[in-house]
Order: structure tokens, then sequence, then C-alpha cells
């Protein structure tokens, strides 16, 4: 997880996303998944950690193989950290 402070733009992190990443805008407290969907806050952990999710997007999703196994994929991030690797995307040859 990154928890780079320098302000990305909406297309910067729309690209970083692509590469294999959840990338969150903090600002808009949402988060661009690799296939170029807007994940929006599900809920807050115990733990203080926010959950984003989309589950129309995934079911939708040409990409979900790829993603994830599940019905639907959900991130969680910490505190002010900006991104995280999606490892089943990273590994996919697809």
């Amino acid at each position: 997880m990154n928890q780079d402070n320098s302000i990305l733009t909406e297309d910067q992190m729309r690209k970083r996303a692509a590469m294999g990443y959840f990338v969150r805008d903090l600002d808009k407290n949402h988060v661009y998944c690799p296939a170029g969907e807007i994940l929006r806050k599900k809920s807050v952990r115990k733990n203080g950690d926010i959950r984003y999710a989309n589950k129309m997007a995934c079911k939708l999703c040409k990409w979900k193989e790829k993603c994830t196994r599940a019905p639907w994929k959900e991130v969680d991030f910490r505190g002010q950290v900006r991104e995280t690797r999606n490892m089943n995307w990273l590994k996919a040859k697809v």
C-alpha cells in the first residue's frame, strides 16, 4: 500500500489503477479500480479501515475473472493510504 502524499489528478489516478491498482481519491472518498470503475464507501470496519465496493459494476465487469473469484470485490483502506495492488489482476494472464 502506498501512502504517497503527492496529489494526483483524476486522469493520473485512473492510469495508475489501469496498471493493476485500486487508487483512492481522498477528496472524493472513492476508489478507482483497474477496470476503470468507481468503488464507493461501503462501511467502516471496527479497526477503522474504510471498505469500498461497487457490486453492480463487478456484476457487469468483463474483467471480473481477472480481479476476483468472489461475486464482487471489496477493498479496505487504512488512514491516508492512497493505493493498494490488486494481486489477482497483476498475476492474470488474460
